[in-house]
């Protein structure tokens, strides 16, 4: 295990060479974002397109990269997500065809993920009133009552609050358009950070909503302290079971969702309740550890 001398809350732990392979295919299926740069804090992105393994060496393609500058027989550092986990890396510039926005690179042999010591979630249950609302497509016979509650005994009540809460939503926000044949789905958030956050759901809510979502990204609303966040290409990382005190008896899933980072959400998180996310600049971080192996 490596560490950064500069920060003691960083680890950068280095990844075998297997592990590195499967990462990035997993990124080119996803057809997932990367951070590459030659110095901080000039960032630059693209997707990762494509990959291929010659002579035991490891090229990525990136596409949809939009640089003005010539990086060709440079080194520049890499950075990418998977599942909330941050990976960094290096590759030399083999080919950059400026026609298209690509850039070839042979990427070297030592690829590092973040260990994260600094607190970068807030936990927002049962202090702050954020909730978490999906647009889901409705069932013909489908009479679940949805809001994180226990089953039937409190059934009246919890619909007359996700109506209340369902038209202060409408009136902060002019994107919740539905159509007949969708309904919303709200759920109290348990913890929140600007790229993620998790709540409770029971099995019905699980199996007729989340469940349908598979793997694919969608857009969803964040409702937090009455100011609304649309968070886009957001998926569902996990679904686990979950044996919850305040939902004794009933069987119920914690269930985490990743989303496109947002600044403004942040900012609101920060602001509003006085405690900072240490959102710490790992692609600095990085620059100055790879400096010193």
């Amino acid at each position: 295990m490596a560490e950064s001398s500069t920060r003691a809350r960083i680890n950068f732990i280095k990844l075998k060479q297997e592990e590195l392979s499967s990462k990035i295919a997993l990124l080119v299926s996803d057809n997932g974002r990367i951070i590459f740069w030659k110095a901080a804090p000039r960032y630059y992105e693209g997707k990762a397109t494509h990959f291929d393994v010659r002579q035991n060496k490891t090229y990525l393609t990136i596409g949809e990269c939009n640089i003005h500058r010539r990086l060709t027989n440079e080194r520049i550092c890499l950075n990418f997500t998977i599942n909330d986990i941050e990976y960094f890396l290096r590759g030399m510039v083999v080919e950059q065809m400026e026609e298209n926005l690509q850039m070839v690179l042979e990427l070297e042999d030592e690829c590092f993920r973040v260990e994260k010591r600094s607190r970068e979630r807030l936990h927002t249950y049962p202090v702050y009133e954020v909730y978490a609302y999906l647009k889901y497509q409705k069932q013909q016979t489908n009479n679940v009552v949805f809001f994180n509650k226990k089953e039937q005994q409190s059934t009246d009540f919890f619909s007359e609050i996700d109506n209340i809460q369902k038209n202060k939503l409408q009136g902060l926000t002019n994107d919740l358009h539905m159509e007949d044949t969708e309904d919303l789905a709200g759920f109290r958030v348990e913890d929140l950070s600007s790229s993620g956050l998790s709540f409770f759901a029971n099995t019905k809510e699980k199996e007729h909503i989340l469940d349908a979502f598979g793997e694919d990204k969608f857009t969803m609303i964040l409702n937090f302290e009455m100011q609304v966040f649309n968070l886009e290409e957001a998926n569902i990382v996990y679904k686990i079971n979950y044996i919850n005190s305040q939902f004794s008896g009933v069987p119920m899933y914690k269930i985490g969702i990743n989303f496109k980072p947002s600044p403004s959400l942040k900012r609101k998180i920060e602001d509003h309740t006085g405690i900072t996310l240490d959102m710490v600049d790992y692609q600095k971080e990085f620059e100055e550890f790879i400096k010193n192996e």
